[in-house]
């Protein structure tokens, strides 16, 4: 499921900054549309909160932030820091800071205490010409349920990118690019900002070419894999190891069939699964492919050994008009949750046999799921333009409905 002993000398990439807290993020006297959901988390199944926008007179998009107390049926607005909402609220190169494309802001807690907002917001750039809209990182943190927000600043900025963060077994991970170009992740206990390189032992690197970079972090308990790289292949991967440090992953997924960029759910430390193109990027197929593969096709591949090797399991299609596998999820064994798209439909898939047998669970785009218990689950869902909405399981993703915010 998708949801350190440190040394005296430490690295200490990050500097803190004051965060003044706006009351209530913005008055929902001035919102002109319904709240757009762009990040949640849980930490229970009663618990939760989510990171988004309402359409307000003010900014024409303001950040909010929302929490939950009773498994999502009610919603009350949250504090947020006046230095984030102001940033995120203005607008670069004629478009909202965080709508832009590659930009967002996510939100991640640990328990009710301790939680964490990051991604990266466009600015303005000056060019010849004209202006253009860049990206900057942005990171905060709060331990004392969102009363106060401080502002990290990473070493590296303003350039630089945030991949991804997540938090388990006390210790939090952040994924990301500093501004010399170099992929790193940066653990802290979860209760304090003691931040320090945990990747020295991982091989970790940049594409040559292709769409955007990106990064992921899985982890279940006190385990955890990372993979990095873009459209043209996984470029860094590594195992969260029992030090707290992330280390050398020699077999991620997909290694042996085209190198594509797949990341792995993982439903305990040992069970994981992960799809596969068979080709990966402009490869030939392998003669690792299972028999009768076709270049192009998607298998879902399984692990038993905690990622050490990785086998087919099941062939889920050969069309090129269909992709698999935007978001994934395995909330226990035997039970995997993925994405069907063919043309203009998308569809959340569910199997609850290993992936022999496969069936539509809900009709929409789904872009992020994850699952609190083996059987509550969350999912964001784009709608037209800029809206979003979220939908909720409580029976393993076998029905699904609408969380009206």
């Amino acid at each position: 499921m998708v949801l350190i002993s440190l040394l005296a000398a430490l690295v200490a990439p990050f500097g803190a900054g004051a965060g003044t807290l706006a009351p209530t993020g913005h008055d929902d006297a001035l919102a002109v549309s319904a709240f757009a959901p762009r990040s949640v988390t849980f930490i229970s199944t009663q618990t939760g909160w989510a990171l988004g926008t309402v359409g307000c007179a003010s900014a024409g998009a303001c950040l909010q932030l929302r929490a939950t107390t009773d498994a999502g049926r009610t919603w009350s607005l949250r504090s947020l820091p006046a230095g984030l909402v102001a940033a995120a609220d203005r607008k670069a190169a004629g478009i909202e800071a965080d709508l832009s494309d590659g930009a967002g802001l996510d939100v991640r807690f640990a328990d009710a205490q301790n939680g964490w907002i990051y991604g990266n917001l466009a600015v303005t750039t000056p060019q010849s010409g004209g202006a253009l809209g860049t990206l900057e990182p942005t990171f905060w943190s709060t331990h004392d349920g969102g009363r106060v927000w401080t502002k990290r600043s990473l070493a590296g900025s303003p350039s630089g990118a945030t991949f991804d963060l997540e938090a388990g077994a006390g210790l939090v991970h952040l994924l990301w690019q500093n501004g010399g170009g170099r992929v790193r992740v940066e653990s802290s206990p979860v209760t304090e900002d003691r931040w320090r390189d945990s990747s020295a032992g991982a091989t970790l690197g940049n594409p040559a070419g292709g769409g955007n970079q990106l990064g992921s972090i899985v982890l279940e308990g006190s385990t955890g894999w990372l993979i990095e790289g873009n459209d043209r292949g996984t470029y860094g991967s590594a195992r969260l190891g029992s030090d707290g440090r992330w280390h050398a992953w020699m077999t991620p997924p997909c290694s042996t069939v085209g190198g594509g960029f797949a990341v792995p759910a993982a439903a305990t430390p040992s069970e994981l699964v992960a799809i596969c193109i068979m080709g990966g990027f402009a490869e030939p197929l392998s003669p690792a492919a299972p028999r009768g593969a076709t270049l192009g096709s998607s298998w879902l591949y399984v692990s038993h050994d905690g990622g050490a090797r990785f086998e087919a399991a099941h062939e889920l299609g050969r069309q090129d008009t269909i992709s698999f596998g935007s978001v994934l999820a395995s909330p226990q064994p035997g039970v995997i949750l993925t994405t069907r798209s063919e043309g203009s439909r998308e569809q959340l898939i569910a199997s609850f046999d290993g992936g022999a047998d496969w069936r539509g669970v809900y009709t929409g785009a789904v872009t992020y799921l994850g699952f609190t218990t083996p059987s509550q689950g969350v999912a964001l869902v784009a709608q037209s333009g800029t809206r979003t909405a979220m939908i909720m399981t409580f029976d393993a993703g076998r029905h699904w409905s609408q969380v009206r915010f």
